[in-house]
């Protein structure tokens, strides 16, 4: 069985042709993803199903080349498409199913002004509702927009950008989206698998444009609908391959299935920009103090996310590239001095809080951050370096330890993901020696995108149905 994914980033998209049998990449593409503006957290949905057609389309190539060559299996044409998504962020379609707003991505801000009684959207909906609800949050944004009449006329539901990218690529008009998708959003039941409209409504929140959530844990938005099918499938027979096409599953579950093979017994982490720790389980604690989110189809992840991840490190470097430029007008390349260096110090007093970025909870204050214990004996680079490494280390260690004891019960490895820990080998050392686990990196590459063409095996052993 082979399968596409495609993964829509917020900065890059990324598709792969994936042979399911034996379990591996057969041709991966990507191309850069942008804001509409510099400064703008928002984002062209239509530019973004193009440059997704054109990725399709020449895996569609590459899958009648491969074809020809494996004639013994007789595949005639890849089993589904698969969609891995930008969670959070929403844009707005009309009744014919087409964009009538730009994409507003997770990163946007607009939840973070103030609203009434000194409170921020994002506060007031909390207060309003009881639910967990944070700025870039699809509902957040739809209320900032609703309060502020910026919402087009036109406009009958909103949606993801993975579930509009599967609207274009099939016809369809109705806007349905997957129980990964929906919750990211925010204001949804977990356990019922529904947004919970009454408490929304009562908030003071337009409901009228929820989009529908998926009945079923496979369930196919329609078959694509592109030129290239018929030609490039069907030898320029006047009827395309069908080729299903299943509804968009957030990029954290897709990224955990493409990464994780031992769900039960991993912890994943992943360090891009940011940082994230996730971990399975199978039942959901509403009294935890953490972010749960569904998974693909059974079971919940548990996860903790941090803006202090990869640019942290990246920034420590080039302060380290400044002073050398100031002080010695010599421009150098630091992360091989640092590793080098660091590798001297496994052990420092030098303790370091890098929340250089800010943390995603809205405070009062701004989250603790300095450099605490120094002494004569440690004002060195290399225990600054290791400070650092260990810092970001414990951070996720704190994100992962609130998590109930249950769903880190039986973990053995952490699973690691991301160029911020595969390419440095410090904070891999300090993540094993703080977590006390094993760290093992993932054999496929673009885990978010295999993620998504991993999902096409189980969406067709469930029989999704088609929902026009």
């Amino acid at each position: 069985m082979i399968s596409l994914g495609i993964d829509i980033g917020t900065t890059s998209i990324c598709a792969v042709l994936y042979d399911l049998t034996e379990d591996k990449i057969i041709k991966s593409l990507s191309t850069p993803n942008s804001f509409i503006n510099t400064g703008s957290y928002l984002q062209d949905p239509d530019r973004i199903v193009s440059l997704a057609k054109e990725l399709l389309k020449e895996l569609l190539m590459e899958f009648k080349a491969w074809a020809g060559e494996h004639e013994a299996r007789n595949i005639r044409k890849p089993a589904g498409v698969g969609i891995s998504s930008q969670m959070h962020g929403i844009l707005y379609t009309d009744r014919t199913g087409r964009a009538v707003s730009p994409l507003y991505t997770w990163k946007n801000e607009d939840g973070n002004q103030r609203y009434r009684d000194g409170l921020t959207y994002a506060r007031y909906l909390v207060k309003e509702t009881g639910l967990p609800f944070y700025t870039g949050y699809g509902s957040v944004t739809h209320f900032y927009l609703q309060e502020n009449q910026q919402i087009p006329d036109e406009a009958v539901a909103f949606v993801g950008i993975g579930d509009y990218v599967a609207m274009r690529l099939t016809g369809s008009r109705k806007a349905v989206v997957h129980k990964t998708m929906a919750a990211s959003f925010g204001g949804y039941h977990m356990a019922e698998g529904r947004f919970e409209l009454d408490k929304l409504a009562a908030a003071g929140v337009d409901i009228s444009c929820y989009p529908a959530v998926a009945r079923e844990e496979g369930q196919a938005v329609g078959t694509m609908v592109m030129e290239q099918t018929a030609v490039l499938l069907a030898g320029g027979t006047a009827e395309p391959e069908a080729i299903p096409v299943f509804c968009a599953v957030g990029d954290n579950q897709a990224s955990f299935l493409g990464a994780v093979k031992d769900k039960e017994h991993s912890v994943s982490i992943n360090v891009g920009t940011g940082s994230q720790v996730s971990v399975y389980s199978g039942e959901w604690d509403p009294a935890a103090g953490t972010d749960i989110r569904p998974w693909i189809d059974h079971g919940y992840l548990y996860v903790g996310a941090s803006l202090n991840g990869g640019k942290v490190y990246e920034r420590l470097a080039a302060f380290f590239e400044e002073v050398c430029e100031e002080f010695a007008g010599q421009k150098v390349n630091a992360y091989e001095t640092m590793e080098r260096l660091a590798m001297e110090e496994q052990e420092t007093e030098l303790r370091a809080v890098p929340s250089l970025y800010g943390s995603r909870e809205e405070t009062d204050r701004e989250p603790e951050a300095g450099i605490y214990g120094l002494n004569s004996g440690n004002f060195h680079p290399k225990d600054l370096i290791r400070s650092f490494t260990t810092g970001m280390a414990r951070e996720l260690f704190a994100l992962y330890s609130a998590f109930p004891e249950k769903a880190c019960a039986g973990k053995t490895q952490i699973v690691a993901s991301g160029n911020g820990i595969r390419k440095n080998r410090l904070l891999r050392e300090d993540v094993e020696k703080v977590f006390g686990l094993p760290v093992v990196f993932t054999d496929r590459e673009e885990e978010a995108a295999s993620g998504a063409a991993l999902y096409v095996r189980q969406a067709v052993i469930e029989g999704g149905a088609e929902c026009r």
